[in-house]
């Protein structure tokens, strides 16, 4: 079975700050522990889609992270209710590579914040048709160096009532 992974990561120190965020935006989901500064949250319905209500309410930076083994992937940033960061990878077919807002600085930035380096950040984004069959996949990797601590095997549609994961709070 492939991966279909699809999280939201808010830039945060307070688990609360996801709670109140899905509960504004009339949301519900699963909110994860704090891990290097970010708060990890799902929220209920098509997990590969980013509500308005929650770009609405975002209360800073927040980022919509998506990975399909099989398919792609996708890294949305957005700074409040503004999309600051935008790549999607698709290879279902042909190798097809979308950068709407494409800031490196900004993401080589969040990177150094969390004392990882930024080094080859481009290579990442500039895959090609022999380079897209890797051993870490580029997704992976980027989620690592922001810090991300929950992204793996990750959505709305498998995680079933939460009973696999400790301290996570359902909102409902």
């Amino acid at each position: 079975m492939s991966e279909f992974s699809s999280s939201f990561h808010l830039r945060t120190e307070r688990p609360q700050d996801a709670i109140d965020l899905l509960q504004n935006a009339g949301s519900t989901g699963f909110v994860f522990p704090e891990t290097n500064g970010w708060v990890t949250f799902l929220a209920d319905g098509p997990a590969f889609h980013m509500e308005d209500s929650i770009i609405s309410y975002n209360p800073g930076i927040l980022i919509h992270y998506t990975y399909m083994e099989d398919h792609g992937w996708s890294l949305q940033i957005y700074s409040k209710d503004d999309l600051v960061f935008d790549y999607k990878c698709d290879w279902t077919d042909e190798l097809v590579i979308e950068k709407g807002e494409f800031d490196l600085d900004l993401l080589r930035e969040l990177i150094i914040r969390q004392g990882n380096s930024a080094e080859g950040l481009e290579a990442i984004f500039e895959l090609d048709e022999s380079s897209y069959h890797f051993e870490a996949p580029p997704a992976y990797v980027i989620a690592q160096k922001l810090g991300l601590g929950y992204y793996e095997w990750l959505s709305s549609d498998n995680i079933g009532n939460g009973e696999h994961y400790d301290n996570i709070v359902a909102v409902k």
